[in-house]
């Protein structure tokens, strides 16, 4: 059953490294989106002042990309975040059923990063907390569908409130370095010699699992599945039944079994939490980072 989990060996949407992948294409695209708009602004600015003004229909391309490429560019930044996000949540997975990965990252995930922030430990910042919603309105609508208008607001006031956010370099080059700093800690998950993972994973039965993590910038988790034999012939599906399967004389469940009552447990499909994500990031509440 080791081929519908998620393992090193992983590819397409099962892989960290092809959500990376994805990422480092978005940002680029996004990236070069703002430095042709850039160019593009200076040229029509150049061109409305040579003309006296703006000439319709002739120069309605040239509108078209002056309003929609920093909206690409944001939409196309807003995706790459989310790509990193999920490069990181792939490697936290790792063990787990395909299924599992497939189901969490649409239905629990989906957009919505600053959960994915948290469940990575990255370390947030009020500000960072603030941008990550920001990303995500991008993404879901202000680059992405006409402004809305508040009951009490006026059309040209919306759209100049939206042009604000959206034409920002200041905001452009906050939230990039917002995005820089979620690839760097999504690479570095597993993949860090001063802070080494361990990982283990076994099969219960011949459709459930046990997958086990524990070190590499993430709290110790552990994820399984009860078997349809287990469900089947017995009453045993609990948590207690799941660890009185591990046979102490294992060195890797020797590990498991000290990091259990510490462990966040996963049933796939539903959580079963002990304590606070955010306290156990970096052994710490969130609150100290800010």
């Amino acid at each position: 059953m080791n081929s519908h989990r998620l393992s090193p060996y992983s590819i397409g949407q099962f892989s960290s490294r092809n959500w990376l992948q994805e990422g480092d294409g978005l940002f680029a695209s996004s990236r070069k989106a703002r430095e042709n708009w850039e160019d593009h602004r200076c040229q029509f600015s150049k061109t409305v002042a040579d003309e006296g003004g703006l000439q319709f229909p002739e120069r309605a391309d040239d509108m078209a990309l002056l309003t929609g490429l920093p909206r690409a560019s944001m939409l196309l930044l807003g995706y790459a975040a989310e790509m990193y996000l999920k490069a990181g949540i792939a490697r936290a997975y790792m063990g787990c059923a395909e299924s599992m990965f497939s189901r969490d990252i649409r239905k629990r995930f989906s957009h919505d990063f600053l959960l994915m922030a948290k469940e990575l430990c990255f370390p947030l910042s009020q500000t960072d907390r603030e941008n990550l919603k920001r990303l995500k309105e991008m993404v879901l609508v202000d680059a992405r569908y006409p402004v809305g208008v508040e009951e009490n607001d006026t059309f040209a006031s919306a759209v100049n409130e939206q042009t604000s956010r959206i034409w920002s370099k200041d905001s452009y080059d906050e939230l990039s370095d917002l995005v820089k700093r979620i690839k760097k800690h999504s690479i570095l998950i597993d993949n860090d010699e001063s802070n080494p993972s361990f990982r283990c994973a076994f099969s219960i039965d011949q459709d459930g699992y046990l997958a086990f993590r524990a070190g590499g910038h993430l709290p110790s988790r552990i994820t399984y599945k009860i078997s349809s034999d287990m469900r089947a012939n017995s009453e045993k599906t609990t948590v207690s039944d799941i660890k009185a399967l591990l046979h102490p004389e294992d060195a890797r469940v020797t590990r498991i079994l000290h990091y259990w009552d510490q462990s966040f447990i996963y049933e796939d499909g539903h959580m079963k939490q002990n304590g606070n994500l955010e306290t156990k990031c970096h052994g710490r509440p969130a609150s100290a980072n800010g």
